[in-house]
């Protein structure tokens, strides 16, 4: 498994249902995500992560990252993300860091695929003790094959680390673009039969990101 892979990921329709101008209704969850960053919103995953990690949001020292290609690159905020993406494969990470705690919210995108996935991880010491991830699907159901429409779940997993050596999913379900649970949809053909994987990163070395996030 490539370890930049989410466990769960944010899958999307081409055409039509990716659209970054139009309504909020249309656009992607990460373009949502880039809204609230640039309204100084928090979403309310990134929110209970932070309450489950004991770290403050406001007193965190907050770094950028980006990933247009190959490698990571500090900025100063995220505003420009998407003009900054150079191929089909795209990353975006911000980092909280105070004391012996650290909150590392992570976005991978792949625009040809239409794959999108959000990864909330807390580390203590620099070992993850807690993440959840969120997959939004671009196959359809088969109702929605019929119709041609857009997809309206997404599939969610939660995780902690038991006694420091492995993890444990302490959730798992399908959710609306809202994330509220709901009934496992009549997936299509196309559709993935397994679900709620999890990621093999264990520390903060796990992330090849710039060191230059937790100062």
């Amino acid at each position: 498994m490539k370890k930049w892979l989410p466990v769960l990921g944010v899958l999307l329709v081409l055409g039509e249902c990716i659209s970054i101008a139009q309504g909020t209704a249309d656009q992607s969850p990460f373009d949502r995500y880039l809204i609230g960053v640039r309204n100084g919103e928090h979403e309310a995953a990134l929110l209970r992560t932070a309450t489950r990690c004991g770290l403050s949001l406001k007193t965190a020292n907050v770094r950028n990252a980006e990933r247009p290609s190959e490698t990571w690159k500090l900025v100063r905020n995220l505003s420009h993300a998407r003009d900054d993406q150079e191929t089909d494969f795209f990353a975006t990470v911000q980092v909280w860091h105070s004391h012996k705690k650290i909150l590392v919210e992570e976005w991978n995108m792949d625009s040809e695929a239409g794959d999108e996935v959000r990864t909330l991880y807390c580390l203590q010491n620099r070992q993850v003790i807690y993440g959840e991830q969120i997959e939004w699907s671009s196959g359809l159901t088969e109702e929605e094959e019929k119709e041609n429409t857009c997809p309206d779940w997404a599939y969610e997993v939660r995780w902690e680390v038991i006694q420091g050596k492995f993890f444990k999913s302490i959730l798992e379900r399908f959710v609306n673009e809202q994330e509220k649970t709901v009934p496992k949809p009549k997936l299509g053909p196309h559709q993935p039969t397994v679900f709620g994987v999890i990621p093999e990163i264990k520390n903060w070395g796990d992330f090849n990101l710039p060191n230059e996030l937790l100062k």
